[in-house]
């Protein structure tokens, strides 16, 4: 009977041990981008926008892969030099479903937010020190998630954000290209 304690604690362990390893994972960046960290630490990002110390860098041949899905049109954002945000477009459904679907058994039940103003739908997850949102245009039909960690993007002015988010400009990156598969998040299915 013993034995058996003893292997269950040993399993209940290495589980709780793999959770926190990937959650940190997320707590210190995003798929080996750091939170913090200069943008010059990462080769191959083309700068895209630049307004009032905030700058979006792509990787134009970086995307990444989750259940046989890929996902593109990864945005990297720089304020005053230092990565606080990761947004990634969706441009379909099934890839919404699969995002939501993750983010649902690794977080939980979101908040969630509609505004009719502006026709958003805004799902939202906290954890530590980021703050992740899945959002919708309901009347264009765009779709987005989006990784901000707070320490990083204190002093941002919320307004100047949301003109830059929000702006045509936001995803031109030229769907032309062909692009290296990364696996996304790889380790949620592996729970």
């Amino acid at each position: 009977m013993k034995k058996y304690h003893i292997a269950i604690i040993i399993l209940a362990s290495s589980l709780y041990l793999f959770t926190c390893a990937w959650a940190a994972d997320l707590e210190e960046g995003f798929m080996g981008y750091k939170w913090g960290d200069d943008s010059w630490n990462y080769e191959g990002l083309k700068q895209l926008y630049n307004k009032g110390g905030i700058t979006f860098y792509s990787n134009p041949g970086e995307s990444y892969s989750i259940e046989g899905v890929t996902i593109g049109d990864v945005i990297y954002g720089f304020y005053e030099d230092k990565l606080y945000a990761v947004y990634i477009n969706i441009d379909s459904l099934d890839k919404y479903d699969v995002i939501e679907g993750h983010m649902k058994a690794k977080y939980g039940l979101p908040d969630s937010k509609t505004s009719s103003k502006e026709n958003l739908f805004t799902y939202k997850w906290k954890y530590k020190d980021v703050t992740i949102k899945l959002k919708t245009d309901q009347l264009k039909g765009n779709m987005k998630v989006a990784f901000y960690h707070g320490p990083t993007s204190r002093g941002l002015k919320k307004e100047l954000v949301l003109q830059i988010e929000t702006s045509d400009r936001f995803f031109p990156i030229d769907k032309n290209k062909t692009i290296n598969m990364t696996p996304f998040l790889e380790s949620w299915s592996d729970r």
